[in-house]
């Protein structure tokens, strides 16, 4: 007996740590450097682009929680280690609130303080960063943001968030920056917006998470990357690597361009056939018959709007429709909608239009076409033929040089002229040629 058959190792994974860089509108040479740092990287407009379980760290300066209309809530994954840097707006921001907690962990605006608190017992990277970096930065301000706790309307939680673990904070030890657990083996790093030099902060945030998970941050030390301390060989295949990246950028940058374009053109053309093909589909009353005297127009026929002629309470046929080939050549049009199935009772109505226009003009018309739109509200492909179950009266219609056209066969009709599959003379041809039940094969 064969062994069963078993899932193996993936054999395409990429060189650890894996960064995702989320945001950072208008600040594309920031971007580019952070894209230097990790091995493995990728520039994103959504978390809903990529599998998390595929990647290490998110620096990012967006809440760590995407919502859409349809497609729900995406948070970022616990595993994920987060380097975020307060947004540019002075509004109150929601970082991360996680189902269960009962307050969001936020970056809140206008805290007031002259005095700055330092931390004792950091770790040596993030002291000096803190010095060397924040503490200039933070001591020319006198109002502040600041990372909290905060309460979220509606929330029902019970359960604490992590403790917010300050780098630096006002005197009443309100953090201006810090980190939080987000897991065993995961924690996210708070950073202002005015942070000097966000890059060197990754990369001790990387140093640091070594010991958090050396599986997924192996040994990353800050000086031996530095451009001071690298060969004639690794500088040289570092600027390729920065010359592609450069390309894969410019290429993204014109690829959701051209993608902008490609949406924007698509809307306009969807629009476009809302406003008539798909009218044939989805209209009633004036619409329908307008997009009807359109769509005969396009495949040659001459269409008069025989209502227009007629007095206001004298309803009779809405179409007469001429053919170019065949001079004095008439069908009378009659156009219905309708929510649900077409009724027999428009067949009975030719009877009268027939009448009318034999006694106008002293001949009978050639054909008369009961053209319909039925079961609009449904998808046109799960419609049945028009007038089904009536085989005996639309044969009887047939015989007296009537036709039944669904919309939906128009709507074909058209498509094959459009797509080169028949000529414009082939259609009216096969128009003025059948009776009965138009079927378009």
């Amino acid at each position: 007996m064969a062994d069963e058959v078993q899932g193996g190792a993936v054999v395409n994974t990429s060189p650890r740590p894996r960064m995702l860089v989320l945001g950072f509108p208008g600040e594309e040479d920031l971007v580019a450097e952070l894209l230097q740092i990790c091995p493995t990287s990728r520039h994103i407009d959504s978390l809903r682009q990529v599998r998390q379980a595929e990647w290490d760290i998110l620096v990012t300066d967006e809440k760590l929680e995407e919502k859409k209309q349809y497609s729900g809530i995406i948070r970022a994954a616990s595993h994920l280690c987060i380097v975020y840097r307060s947004p540019k707006a002075n509004h109150y921001h929601t970082i991360e609130y996680a189902p269960g907690w009962k307050c969001a962990i936020s970056s809140v605006p206008g805290v007031v303080s002259q005095e700055i608190r330092r931390m004792r017992n950091l770790p040596e990277r993030i002291a000096i960063l803190v010095h060397e970096k924040l503490e200039p930065v933070v001591m020319q301000r006198t109002t502040h943001r600041v990372f909290e706790w905060r309460k979220l309307p509606n929330s029902a939680g019970s359960l604490q968030p992590p403790e917010i673990v300050p780098f630096i904070s006002t005197a009443d030890n309100h953090p201006l920056a810090g980190k939080y657990a987000r897991s065993d083996s995961s924690e996210a790093w708070l950073l202002p917006k005015d942070v000097p030099d966000l890059p060197s902060w990754v990369r001790a945030a990387l140093a640091e998470w070594n010991g958090l998970a050396p599986e997924r941050f192996p040994g990353v030390p800050d000086w031996s990357t530095r451009e001071a301390w690298l060969t004639k060989e690794e500088l040289r295949i570092t600027s390729e690597i920065q010359k592609v990246e450069s390309e894969r950028l410019e290429y993204l940058n014109r690829a959701r361009e051209i993608e902008a374009d490609l949406q924007a053109r698509l809307a306009e053309a969807r629009e476009s056939a809302d406003r008539y093909e798909r009218a044939l589909l989805t209209a009633q009353s004036d619409e329908l018959k307008e997009v009807v005297i359109q769509t005969l127009q396009e495949i040659g026929f001459t269409v008069l709007d025989a209502d227009g002629s007629a007095a206001s309470d004298d309803h009779l046929e809405d179409l007469h429709i001429m053919n170019p080939d065949s001079p004095g050549w008439v069908a009378l049009g009659e156009v219905k909608g309708y929510s649900r199935g077409a009724r027999t009772e428009g067949l009975t109505q030719f009877l009268r239009f027939n009448m009318r226009y034999t006694s106008k003009t002293g001949r009978s018309p050639d054909a008369c076409w009961y053209i319909v739109n039925q079961f609009i509200r449904r998808d046109p492909s799960t419609r049945q033929r028009a007038l089904h179950g009536k085989d005996e009266d639309v044969k009887a219609f047939g015989a007296a040089n009537g036709l039944v056209i669904d919309t939906v066969q128009l709507f074909h009709l058209l498509r094959q002229v459009r797509d080169e599959v028949l000529t414009p003379r082939d259609a009216r041809e096969l128009l003025r040629n059948s009776s009965g039940r138009f079927i378009i094969q």
